[in-house]
């Protein structure tokens, strides 16, 4: 070998990949406002309408992803990557701070401070999923959106691997307990780490890649890290260190792949004098500034006018509202499972968060093996026909949340996990096609304005009730009949809307097609 980087080739793109992966699965940090609410309320007196205005605060944060997106065509991809690190250590390492602190220096952040703190934490997801994207379209010439559709896929399971670590480290009882910090510290370090890692791995560029072998197997070993973390690990009888362990050596099997590559290459030196080398893909040079040069197209085109023209347009208006009403809310109900496990009396709040972290995976998956099973055939109106399809059961699920029942409540779990992720995929891959003109900075923030606009009302809906239905004093809603009958019903009918909204969609777009 003629420098210890000989075989990048084989290694190195693994290695990135499992990087990205492993990234995007520490950096989906929605989980944490229901896993610390009661450390929130007994150190802030923080109730749940406020708590939701967090949630608001932070994914309003999001909507300045343009100001990351421009960022990365001016400044080094690593540079990127620092200023979302800082911004996530900002945004919960002082929450941590204050209130371990708290008694000690008499440190107490005021409501306004919480939220400010929770909008920067937000925005430096932005960053690191720019970072992630850079990353990939360096390295991955052909399949970048797949890589990037399959890598975020991973964030559908961040609470499964931030709870296995917290019962690891601090034992089961803490995660019913006030004293849960702990979360915070782990948002603002375990992506630093993996960041950091990656970025070192990233400054050793990769100029030949068999990615079309390796989509197939990346999608293999997801499945897999998927079914153990959220079905096969619930159930072993290990302590919970060892469940750590596990858990964390199956989320880096793209590493072992990268090491069983380049072994079996040096098998096929060493012993037979055989050298397989991928055909170099001399394009690749240049990539990013392609890419650059698209983008700057796509504003100009979209400049002059055109945003104004576009929200006056029904098909616009009608894939917002849906949007809202769909992945949007299915995410409110989501974050709100802890509340819904009070409310239910039921106990075992960690297996329902392991249910839903399997549907949203999964979701997410199917998108992208549908995505990708389908990239070379034509198929009209793809996008709107499988969103419509998807949002069918829906409804139903939230209605069968009325009944009293622990089944009702998996199975209605299951369908709006599965329901919200595989959405969440390809409305991401498809927002050009759903609104008919090209996705321009100003254009992604419109449309990603549904998501906070839909948690303010739809979680201030259920918030107001908890509080308001709740007994005089302690403020505890017990029973589903007493509390959350009519929250279920007016959010099953507003899934219901959101249903109907995608059928005429996908029948205006299946007109336009025809034309």
């Amino acid at each position: 070998m003629d420098s210890p980087f000989g075989y990048r080739q084989y290694i190195l793109p693994w290695l990135i990949l499992g990087g990205i992966a492993l990234l995007q699965a520490m950096n989906g940090t929605r989980f944490i406002y229901a896993a610390c609410f009661k450390l929130l309320h007994k150190y802030y007196g923080i109730s749940r309408v406020q708590l939701n205005n967090l949630i608001v605060a932070s994914e309003s944060a999001r909507l300045l992803e343009s100001i990351s997106s421009f960022a990365s065509e001016h400044l080094p991809a690593w540079m990127i990557l620092i200023i979302g690190l800082i911004f996530g250590s900002i945004g919960y390492g002082v929450q941590f701070l204050c209130i371990i602190y708290h008694d000690e220096f008499a440190f107490n952040l005021s409501y306004q401070q919480i939220l400010l703190l929770n909008f920067i934490a937000g925005n430096s997801i932005c960053w690191i999923n720019t970072y992630c994207e850079l990353v990939a379209i360096r390295n991955f010439k052909h399949s970048h959106e797949n890589i990037m559709a399959l890598a975020s896929s991973y964030s559908g399971f961040s609470g499964k691997i931030y709870t296995c670590f917290v019962e690891g480290l601090k034992g089961k009882k803490l995660l019913g307990s006030s004293n849960t910090s702990i979360f915070f510290l782990l948002c603002c370090v375990a992506p630093a780490m993996i960041g950091l890692v990656l970025a070192m791995l990233n400054c050793v560029e990769v100029t030949e890649c068999e990615e079309a072998k390796m989509f197939p197997f990346m999608l293999v070993i997801a499945i897999a890290t998927g079914v153990y973390a959220t079905i096969i690990e619930p159930y072993t009888q290990l302590s919970p260190k060892l469940r750590v362990v596990s858990l964390v050596l199956v989320v880096m099997l793209p590493f072992v792949v990268a090491l069983l590559v380049t072994a079996n290459q040096l098998i096929l030196e060493i012993l037979w004098g055989i050298k397989v080398m991928p055909e170099p893909d001399r394009s690749c040079q240049g990539l990013r500034d392609t890419i650059k040069d698209d983008k700057r197209k796509k504003e100009s085109n979209t400049e002059d006018g055109d945003t104004k023209n576009l929200v006056k347009t029904v098909d616009f208006w009608l894939f917002y509202l849906m949007n809202m009403c769909g992945t949007t809310l299915g995410m409110v109900y989501l974050s709100n499972l802890n509340i819904i496990c009070d409310l239910k009396g039921y106990h075992e709040a960690s297996f329902l968060m392991a249910t839903s972290s399997f549907s949203l995976f999964f979701g997410k998956i199917f998108s992208v093996i549908f995505s990708w099973y389908t990239r070379e055939k034509s198929i009209k109106s793809k996008a709107a026909t499988s969103v419509m399809l998807i949002m069918m059961p829906m409804p139903l699920a939230f209605f069968l949340l009325i009944g009293n029942s622990n089944a009702c409540l998996y199975i209605s779990t299951g369908i709006i996990g599965t329901g919200t992720g595989a959405i969440n995929v390809i409305i991401a891959a498809s927002t050009s096609e759903f609104i008919g003109s090209p996705v321009s900075f100003v254009h992604q923030t419109i449309v990603g304005s549904n998501v906070p606009i839909g948690i303010l009302l739809f979680g201030y809906l259920a918030a107001h009730s908890y509080q308001r239905e709740g007994e005089l004093d302690r403020k505890i809603c017990m029973g589903v009949l007493k509390c959350h009958q009519l929250i279920f019903t007016v959010w099953g009918s507003i899934s219901f809307i959101g249903t109907m909204l995608s059928f005429v969609l996908y029948l205006r777009m299946r007109r336009k097609h025809s034309q």
